[in-house]
């Protein structure tokens, strides 16, 4: 109880920026205020579980409360998630582990982040982690109540997103390896929680089956075509990810944990080989398709520091010298916490970082900066991801800017820089979120999309030469709020 409450806590502070700022965010609080109707691009989890925290503690219905109440329940997802994974430790291999791996996880920055957006990542990670704590305590203690809960650990993963599949990866090999002992029935009995708990935690699939069909069929067109611009497969991308989300302290601790691991293969059972596995076999699966994000690699994060956490006994055995077992395993506790906390690197971050770039908000300094500086007649273009309070998307938090605004996704699609001046517009806006995919290495069009790529290159690269920006701040830690802005006065003052 006191590691949840503290991972919500955690994951729950300052969590209160605007509800537009996320651009998969604003979708989902319409959805939940039924002013949009149901898309199915994601199972029902996160959507119908923050439909029934608006209900249950009387949220307001305005779009900044309800984002701000599936922030909670993403939060609450992830302290639940960490729970599962500490007392998988605990059943693994003791109390020692189980706490450690606990800590670790309530203070690793990607969950911390993560934790901050009404999305499905975090329910995934809750639905894997009681998977792979139902499957260590069924594989021990065989029988029909671990078997419904490993069953019910399915359900929940793959109603919080579609990924959760891979949780079948998992249950099947356990219960292949103990059918002897379990028999066919208590098996058959798994399979039917885990439908129990997809058709309880998605009753609107059941009357729109041909629209989940049609929107699992555009999710899975996207993650294996690209969204934009694309990349050749396999990608090291996942690498830079795996790097950025670990620290050296767990580099360690992983290759001793290979090592002993190795040594003791004999007797490893069937949860343990999965477990161990199950990162590793994720990072690679998804380095050949070329839609990528850190956020996919959350529940391989989470298992690597769960088992950067279970090798802790074995290299205070491994690198003991004079020094007693004991005091040597309270030493690498404290290193793997305190590593938690450390930018070890301009692109490793640590807790400390994450937590203070949830504080500040570039994009609300923009808004005041224009206030002061604009005219309210001042035509602004900007891409989507310059995120300011239009009309549209007013709230209770911020008062829409006077000035005419056209966005689109990328500002090169409005027009030219001669098109722009000619009808009247003084300000161009870009994000770095946007405009630096034209940039990166290994980064390519879709196939039919190379004329409007290099279009949108020449356009972003001819305005940045052309003009000095006359604000600008650089990306930062939490993109959302710090995506890399930049201002630039095309026209002259009248």
């Amino acid at each position: 109880m006191a590691l949840f409450v503290l991972t919500l806590w955690l994951g729950t502070r300052h969590n209160d920026f605007p509800w537009y700022y996320h651009p998969d965010e604003p979708g989902k609080v319409e959805q939940v205020l039924g002013t949009r109707a149901l898309n199915f691009h994601h199972p029902m989890l996160l959507l119908n579980s923050a439909k029934a925290a608006v209900w249950l503690f009387d949220v307001k219905p305005t779009p900044q409360a309800v984002v701000e109440a599936g922030r909670w329940v993403s939060a609450g997802f992830t302290a639940a998630a960490v729970v599962a994974l500490s007392l998988l430790g605990i059943a693994w291999r003791g109390w020692l582990v189980g706490v450690i791996a606990g800590l670790a996880l309530a203070t690793h920055h990607q969950l911390f982040e993560l934790s901050h957006y009404m999305k499905e990542d975090t329910a995934l990670l809750f639905g894997l982690s009681v998977t792979f704590l139902a499957a260590h305590l069924h594989q021990r203690w065989p029988s029909l109540r671990t078997a419904l809960l490993l069953g019910a650990g399915v359900g929940l993963a793959i109603s919080g997103k579609v990924l959760g599949v891979l949780a079948l990866g998992v249950a099947v090999p356990v219960f292949i390896s103990t059918r002897a002992k379990c028999g066919w029935r208590v098996m058959l009995a798994a399979v039917v929680c885990a439908l129990g708990v997809i058709a309880a935690t998605n009753p609107q699939a059941l009357s729109h089956f041909g629209e989940v069909q049609a929107n699992f069929h555009r999710e899975a067109t996207l993650a294996t075509g690209g969204q934009g611009m694309t990349q050749s497969v396999p990608h090291a991308k996942y690498w830079s990810i795996f790097l950025a989300n670990t620290t050296p302290v767990m580099w360690l601790l992983i290759g001793v944990l290979m090592f002993t691991s190795w040594k003791r293969r004999s007797v490893l059972n069937t949860a343990e080989w999965a477990t161990i596995a199950f990162p590793f076999a994720l990072g690679i699966t998804m380095s050949f398709f070329p839609k990528e994000n850190d956020r996919y690699f959350l529940p391989a994060t989470a298992l690597f520091t769960l088992l950067a956490a279970t090798a802790i006994p074995d290299a205070a055995r491994l690198f003991r010298i004079r020094a007693r077992r004991r005091t040597l395993e309270a030493g690498i506790c404290a290193l793997l916490l305190a590593a938690q906390f450390i930018d070890w690197t301009s692109d490793r971050a640590g807790l400390v970082r994450y937590y203070a770039a949830f504080q500040t908000d570039d994009t609300a300094d923009l808004t005041e900066w224009l206030r002061q500086n604009t005219q309210p007649t001042d035509k602004i273009a900007k891409d989507n991801r310059v995120r300011l309070p239009e009309p549209r998307r007013s709230s209770r938090q911020a008062r829409p800017l006077p000035n005419p605004i056209v966005s689109a996704e990328y500002a090169a699609d409005i027009g030219t820089l001669e098109k722009l001046l000619s009808d009247g517009f003084q300000y161009a806006l870009i994000s770095e979120s946007t405009f630096r995919r034209f940039e990166r290495a290994g980064m390519k069009p879709k196939a039919g999309g190379e004329d409007d790529a290099e279009r949108r290159r020449v356009f972003y690269a001819d305005l940045r030469k052309s003009f000095e920006p006359v604000w600008a701040r650089p990306r930062g830690t939490v993109i959302y709020l710090h995506p890399g802005l930049e201002v630039y006065r095309i026209a002259s003052p009248n």
